[in-house]
């Protein structure tokens, strides 16, 4: 059909991926995980393991779309010190529809397989993942 993606609903995603989601409960070391379809937009794949600050991660999305898991610390607004781990779902502006089809269905396969999971959020610009933006979202 024309104007239409087809996509397959049945992505994978790799043992890599969920072991790395859970050293990033388990360790302090561990703050970021970055993920990506592969080529054929069919299996996640591991793109980064390590430790970000905010300001690193923002620096480190690239122009194609990617998911993060990500160890949000922050105050509570009484003062106590808090973390969230959060799933960002990154798919900029200018993502191809097959690309932004695929990406779907892998935050969708990523949801339903990763456990630990506070806060879901999806971002299409980097505003979209400013730190106050963070917390607003974390403090609800």
């Amino acid at each position: 059909m024309i104007g239409r993606v087809l996509v397959t609903s049945a992505i994978s995603v790799e043992d890599r991926c969920i072991d790395a989601f859970n050293e990033l409960k388990r360790s302090r070391h561990i703050t970021t995980v970055l993920y990506r379809l592969n080529d054929s937009l069919d299996t996640l794949t591991l793109d980064f393991e390590g430790s970000l600050t905010h300001e690193e991660l923002l620096k480190a999305l690239p122009s194609d779309p990617r998911f993060v898991a990500y160890e949000l610390s922050f105050a509570d607004r009484d003062g106590t010190r808090r973390g969230a781990i959060a799933l960002i779902s990154w798919c900029p502006k200018g993502t191809s529809p097959e690309q932004g089809a695929a990406h779907a269905a892998g935050y969708a396969a990523l949801r339903n397989q990763l456990d630990g999971i506070d806060l879901f959020i999806e971002a299409t610009s980097q505003s979209d993942l400013e730190y106050h933006q963070l917390l607003l979202t974390a403090r609800t």
